[in-house]
């Protein structure tokens, strides 16, 4: 049975709450740490969305902006779960929370019984949504194919893409594969510590045509059990990857691995663009200077202008702690989306990367190490543990680590 969750720091209406929903005096469902006013909307509902939650009641005493961004993460990443929002309800606040997938709006002075009418109501909505969406499941889940971009250089995109692929493989063994696109200067092979014996350029030159089978023998396997589709030694061999060549390799990996991760260089040349249209998520990676930013903007609407709009988009601030006189919320309204993780200044990073071992590998349980673990897990998420009822006791506070 699906079970409730208050994210509201009023005791007053917990206790309505409970009471509604016939529970004993005195238990309290709320889920609530102070930090949540601060953090990243994502954070808190990866805390709270754990075990059997069904049903989130978002509010009151929580700014009304602040309710509607963690009622649209909730919507995007546990669409099973249904929130509504508590605030004095309005029929232009109903269309806007309904607009960011909210299920209702109930006022804060509900009472018990008017609350009891709601929380029934959307514990069986909830039922249901988890029903489909786990026979949906059953039937296929569709294979994710993460295409890493920056349109400035030197922004830390190929140790973003090649943690997350091994980060990936730790938990999918053998299910990971991991394409260097940038076929004249990539160095995935090198931050991995790889010696490939066949290349992406291989492929191109292949006299046969390829089926997802064959294009195997040009992957290299790295201990993570990762598998790597490396770029050419060369520059100039890098000019026989077109762009047909390009996506027709990602698409292939794509049909027999479960994550398929892809580097690509600074722009927008074609074969990068074909492994956008294959890709069922674009990570975007930003650091703090202007020209990285702007140019982010750029790229960003060029993609919409060419319809790459259906893919779930990811960003990350690199070298967030740099004081170069931009603040993050700067950064998000010329870019206009929020930043998923921002990752601080670490000479760990260009260390692991001249070692040849990813940080997820050589010391994942530094700071740099744990966000990189979160940006990991918004594509492939722990297997969930269980967790207390919330009415056994008040929900688990979120750990400074994150997770």
């Amino acid at each position: 049975m699906s079970r409730l969750v208050l994210l509201t720091p009023s005791e007053e209406f917990a206790a309505r709450a409970a009471a509604a929903g016939g529970l004993p005096v005195g238990t309290d469902l709320r889920a609530w740490d102070e930090e949540y006013a601060r953090i990243d909307p994502s954070k808190v509902v990866a805390e709270v969305a754990r075990g059997d939650v069904g049903v989130v009641l978002v509010g009151p005493e929580i700014p009304l902006e602040a309710a509607l961004a963690l009622a649209g993460v909730f919507d995007l990443e546990h669409p099973e779960i249904c929130v509504v929002i508590v605030a004095e309800r309005s029929a232009d606040l109903l269309e806007r929370a309904l607009e960011v997938g909210a299920r209702d709006v109930v006022g804060p002075d509900a009472t018990v019984e008017e609350l009891g009418r709601v929380i029934r109501r959307m514990l069986e909505m909830a039922e249901r949504r988890r029903s489909k969406l786990r026979g949906e499941a059953a039937e296929a889940e569709p294979n994710r194919v993460i295409t890493v971009l920056a349109p400035k250089g030197g922004s830390g995109k190929t140790a973003l893409a090649t943690n997350v692929a091994v980060g990936l493989s730790h938990s999918r063994p053998g299910q990971v594969a991991l394409v260097d696109l940038d076929v004249q200067f990539g160095d995935v092979a090198s931050a991995l510590q790889i010696v490939p014996e066949q290349t992406i350029a291989d492929v191109a030159r292949s006299p046969r045509a390829l089926d997802a089978t064959a294009i195997k023998i040009y992957l290299s396997a790295h201990p993570s059990s990762l598998y790597t589709l490396c770029a050419p030694e060369s520059p100039v061999d890098g000019d026989d990857v077109t762009a047909a060549v390009a996506g027709h390799a990602v698409g292939l990996l794509a049909t027999d691995f479960r994550f398929v991760v892809v580097d690509t260089p600074a722009g927008l040349e074609e074969p990068t663009v074909a492994a956008v249209e294959r890709a069922t998520d674009l990570l975007f990676v930003c650091t703090t200077d202007v020209a990285s930013v702007r140019s982010l903007r750029k790229e960003v609407d060029l993609l919409d202008q060419l319809g790459f709009t259906s893919q779930r988009r990811h960003y990350v601030l690199n070298r967030s702690d740099a004081r170069v006189g931009l603040d993050t919320s700067d950064i998000e309204a010329v870019i206009g989306a929020r930043f998923h993780a921002q990752i601080p200044s670490a000479k760990s990073v260009p260390q692991s990367m001249n070692e040849g071992v990813p940080l997820l590998e050589s010391d994942p349980k530094s700071p740099v190490g744990r966000i990189l673990t979160d940006i990991v897990e918004r594509f492939a998420p722990p297997v969930p543990t269980a967790e207390p009822a919330a009415a056994e006791g008040r929900g688990r506070r979120w750990r400074r680590d994150g997770r």
